[in-house]
């Protein structure tokens, strides 16, 4: 087997049981799970489904509050919010009702952290840790939400994105990017591009 399939696989393997949720560990300097990479089971999970319902609430309650055109925003959120709701979001964004906080606290990590650590909290005291949605009668267990640590996901700290973004040279960048990674345990680089934020 080549090194790189060992090293993509090893993600899978590395445990015996199945994974039904996971995300990784921010590295920011607190507790903070990030969502620049999560995944479920094929059918979803009950912490994607409350983070979806939670996003729509948030937006729709922008919308109740501040009336904008409908306009269309292309973004990851599009297949799942209705079109007055991405209007509200591109109106928001474009008038800075909602701070770079804001979006994040609601949308982004910070309600990941919350989504995450409130279902582990509510389905903990399950002797099986089984909990059943009612609808599709499926059983999703605690022990198989996982949580990898920053080092796996997110291992190039935050702080660093501004000095990453003045370096010049290819080289230098690189340096500074693979002086993070963990051979054999890191995955994927979080590079915080941070796109979404206004300068």
């Amino acid at each position: 087997s080549s090194s790189s399939s060992s090293s993509s696989s090893s993600l899978c393997i590395e445990s015996t049981r199945s994974i039904q949720f996971f995300c990784g560990a921010s590295n920011v300097g607190c507790i903070e799970l990030n969502n620049g990479l999560i995944g479920c089971r094929k059918g979803g999970h009950p912490i994607i489904w409350n983070m979806m319902e939670s996003i729509c609430n948030y937006f729709e309650n922008a919308i109740f509050q501040h009336t904008a055109e409908n306009v269309l925003l292309t973004s990851m959120l599009s297949p799942f919010l209705e079109s007055s709701t991405m209007g509200t979001l591109k109106y928001i964004q474009q008038s800075k009702l909602s701070s770079s906080m804001e979006v994040v606290e609601n949308t982004g990590p910070g309600l990941l952290t919350r989504s995450v650590c409130r279902w582990l909290v509510r389905n903990a005291d399950d002797k099986n840790g089984n909990t059943i949605n009612e609808i599709a009668e499926t059983k999703f267990c605690v022990s198989q939400v996982v949580v990898f640590p920053s080092l796996v996901f997110h291992p190039f700290p935050n702080h660093l994105r501004k000095k990453l973004s003045t370096l010049s040279e290819k080289d230098a960048k690189k340096s500074l990017l693979e002086s993070f990674v963990v051979c054999g345990h890191t995955k994927a680089v979080h590079l915080w591009g941070c796109s979404w934020q206004k300068e």
